[in-house]
């Protein structure tokens, strides 16, 4: 059972009251109950914290202000240190912790919070989808454009370079407009078809990307010069290329 606060209030409802009233832009409210919960434990400090971070994604506009996500982020860890610096000062002395710093930050972060564009989008919009696939089983339907050079089936129908820059890497806008191709486009396909062989062809072995065709490369090498240790490690580097090319665009197949 969660103990109240020092107060004898109800923690959870108190926990309850500060997102409401962030919810309803009521700074002062929920600061009062964010410090009765950080004045009783570090335990409801970090549970302050962890509810703050969620009220990022749940009651605030995150699409208007990507910002708030890595300010709240950044300032609970400020808080954190913070907060143990002063618990030890007052365990040291051996009287009642006074956490300034760690509520200075607290309370910028909730003037933030409630001055901020407020949106429930982002929770309805992953129950909506999210419990559509728990509760009803719903698959959504690939649709073939996707089915380009970097999967099996976009392989088998041949689909190389040229679809790739007709129908893979088409940008629309939130609006419905189309994005038209930048100055560096023609350069950037007419190097990425020298390096591919002219684009006819995608490597057969690799994941998204091709990473996996060069670091199979490399790890056909190191079994040449290096026996079964060698090819362990061409293993391990296979999955960091991997990953490493994916995170790159089409830095390996294109």
């Amino acid at each position: 059972m969660i103990p109240p606060t020092k107060n004898g209030l109800p923690s959870m409802a108190c926990l309850s009251a500060v997102q409401k009233c962030i919810r309803r832009s009521l700074e002062r409210e929920a600061m009062e109950f964010a410090v009765e919960l950080i004045h009783t434990s570090r335990a409801f400090h970090t549970m302050v914290w962890n509810r703050l971070r969620i009220i990022c994604h749940e009651d605030l506009d995150v699409v208007a202000a990507p910002w708030l996500v890595p300010f709240v982020e950044a300032a609970a860890t400020q808080a954190d240190a913070l907060y143990r610096k002063a618990e030890t000062k007052a365990k040291a002395k051996g009287v009642a912790i006074n956490p300034g710093g760690a509520r200075m930050v607290l309370a910028n972060t909730i003037r933030l919070m409630c001055a901020a564009p407020k949106s429930r989008v982002g929770d309805h919009f992953q129950a909506a989808v999210g419990l559509r696939e728990l509760l009803e089983g719903f698959a959504p339907e690939i649709p073939d454009w996707a089915n380009d050079g970097h999967t099996l089936a976009g392989k088998r129908m041949g689909r190389g370079l040229d679809y790739f820059r007709e129908q893979s890497t088409k940008l629309v806008n939130s609006d419905g407009s189309e994005v038209p191709e930048d100055e560096y486009a023609d350069e950037a396909y007419r190097l990425w078809r020298l390096k591919t062989g002219k684009g006819a062809e995608v490597p057969e072995d690799g994941a998204e990307d091709g990473a996996g065709d060069s670091a199979g490369r490399r790890g056909r090498s190191g079994r040449t010069r290096g026996g079964r240790r060698a090819a362990a490690g061409a293993g391990g580097r296979k999955a960091a290329g991997a990953a490493e090319d994916g995170a790159g665009g089409q830095g390996g197949l294109f």
